[in-house]
Order: C-alpha cells, then structure tokens, then sequence
C-alpha cells in the first residue's frame, strides 16, 4: 500500500494540470494546506507565471514554518500542475520552456532489489543489468558487516564491470559510516547515499572528505537554501532533490545552484506516482548537470495503470514524455476504481 496525494488545477480556459505533492504518510495534511491555504490564493491568477505563484506562496508563511515539510510538498504539487497548464497554453513540453532538453532519453537506476534472499536479489540485478539499465542501486541499512556481505554477493555476481549504488537510509554513526563506506568502496560501489541522519551536515561533510566513494544526499531537502549550506560545506559529491518535495521551480534553481559548485544531479524519486515521475524525467533532460535517474518499477507499473498513455521505459532508459505540458494525462475513471 502506498498513499500519494495528486492535485489537479484548472484554469478559466479549461486547461487543466496534474501535479502530485510526495506524502507516503499524512497526505490529507499537505491536502489541507492547499484547500485551506494555497489553492485559495492562486485563484484569479495567471497560472503560466511560475515563478510569481511559487514565491507567492513560499512567503506566504513566513516565520511560520515554510522552509520544509508539507508546506513545500503542498506547494511543489501545485507548482508540478502549473507547470502542466503553462505547457499546454504554449503547446510546448516542459523540457522546452525550461529552456530545451539535452536529451530525450535519460539513463535510468533501478532502485532497490526487491527479494527475500541475498542470492535472489544479486540474480534480480543481473537480470537488470541484462535488460540495459546502467546501474541498481543496492537498499543497505541493516548493519555494517550484513551491508558488506550483501553488496559482496552482488558484486560477486554481476562482475566488476557494473555500477552499483547504494542507500543506507540514514541510520549510521559516522564511525560506522566511514567503515562501511571504505568497504564498499574496495567493492566498487559508486555512491553511498544517506549514510548519517539528515540533521548530520558537518558529519556527512566529514564523510564526504574522508572517502573517495561519493557520498549522494536530497531526499529530505526541499529548498536552494537547504541545499546551499550542504554544498557549500561541501557535505555531498551528488545532489538528489525530489521534485514532487521541491517541485519544478525550486528543482530548476537547486540544479543550476549545483552546477555552480560542479556538483551532477542524480534526482530522487520515492514513493510517488507517474505524475512526479513525469515531471522528474522533464526536469531532468532540461538539467546540463544530469546525472543519473532513479527508478521504481513498482511504482511505475502502478502508475500506468492510471495513464491514457502509459510512461515508457526503453533499454534501462526513461522516454521523456513528448507532446505539451508533461504529455501525458491520466485515466480518472482507472484512478477511481
């Protein structure tokens, strides 16, 4: 079971956009500060003027809380379905009023080996391997010597020439962390994402310093502020923002504070529907410091059910919608049954 909460936006011509704000628990509060909030105030306004509405509504709590959490999730929904309006009133995709996409396809991760076993799970990603994606991402976070032998028996099977990723899920000590990290860097992992917990600035950047193996942080940062202060301490070597948490605004001018510091961007995607993905995939083929892209199958099988048009994956490649807007529409009839 999953819970997301997806937002659709009208304006007086009939255009309509789909947003989705990334709320696998508690989406009725980001829900509630949009019916109560944020949807009251867009009302009466021209929805192509993104950036306007997306400061309008970040000031609109000042000194009350709206730098993270359902604040900016409800906000970057809402941002996610303007964006959508703006691109159908232009006919244009959203990669090209975000000044053009360098690319159509984009090299996709799969995120987590979903199997009971450590044998099951290194064979699940040698078929991945098989089927063209570049890399898998390995869930670790169950300890330090389980997370070694885990990444080992991948690493064993699929040989040296594959990309492996790994999530710790933010549950080690900086000792255990730098421990881990210099072994999964004997293993030829190539990042290490969320190794201490999120509030650790100083000890990510630490751990940032003391290893070669890259350490990726983004998931709970919503805001260029946020992400400021980690780039400047230097505390990450690949920024993750998730764009259903920080929408397409803020994720365009997080990307371009990245570049800046000559830091890729590899965007998160968590447990969300086709809606954030899409909006992720347009994102990031308009981003010149594209990294690499997380993927989900579950989700994505999930989501498709809901589309007219199903998203597609392609060779372990993300095909970034074509058509207006994010290009595609979902099924309200499959969505409620």
């Amino acid at each position: 079971k999953i819970q997301t909460l997806l937002i659709r936006v009208e304006a007086e011509d009939g255009l309509y956009g789909w947003g989705e704000s990334q709320a696998p628990i508690v989406p009725e509060a980001a829900r509630s500060l949009i019916d109560r909030l944020l949807g009251p105030m867009l009302i009466g306004s021209d929805p192509r003027q993104t950036n306007v509405l997306w400061e309008r509504m970040y000031k609109s709590m000042h000194v009350r809380g709206q730098t993270t959490g359902f604040m900016l999730d409800a906000i970057s929904g809402l941002d996610m379905a303007l964006w959508d309006i703006k691109g159908k009133a232009a006919g244009e995709p959203v990669s090209g009023l975000l000044g053009g996409p360098f690319c159509s396809r984009l090299p996709a991760y799969i995120s987590g080996l979903r199997a009971p076993t450590v044998e099951e799970r290194a064979a699940l990603a040698e078929r991945y391997f098989d089927e063209g994606y570049p890399a898998v991402k390995l869930y670790l976070g169950r300890g330090v010597e389980e997370d070694i032998a885990n990444a080992r028996a991948v690493r064993e099977r699929v040989g040296d020439g594959r990309r492996l990723l790994s999530d710790l899920f933010w549950v080690y000590s900086l000792p255990e962390a730098e421990r881990l990290g210099q072994a999964l860097q004997d293993l030829r992992v190539e990042w290490i994402e969320a190794p201490l917990p999120p509030e650790a600035v100083l000890g990510h950047a630490r751990l940032a310093e003391a290893l070669k193996v890259a350490v990726a942080v983004g998931e709970p940062l919503r805001t260029r502020y946020q992400f400021r202060d980690w780039f400047e301490r230097r505390a990450l070597d690949i920024a993750q923002p998730d764009v259903a948490r920080c929408g397409i605004t803020e994720g365009k001018r997080i990307a371009d504070l990245a570049a800046s510091f000559h830091l890729p961007v590899a965007f998160h995607v968590g447990v969300c529907l086709g809606v954030a993905m899409a909006a992720t995939w347009h994102l990031a083929a308009a981003v010149p410091n594209f990294y690499i892209q997380e993927h989900e199958p579950p989700m994505f099988d999930l989501s498709n059910q809901f589309f007219k048009e199903p998203l597609r994956v392609e060779g372990g490649h993300a095909v970034v919608p074509e058509g207006p807007g994010r290009g595609i529409d979902i099924d309200t009839e499959a969505l409620r049954k």
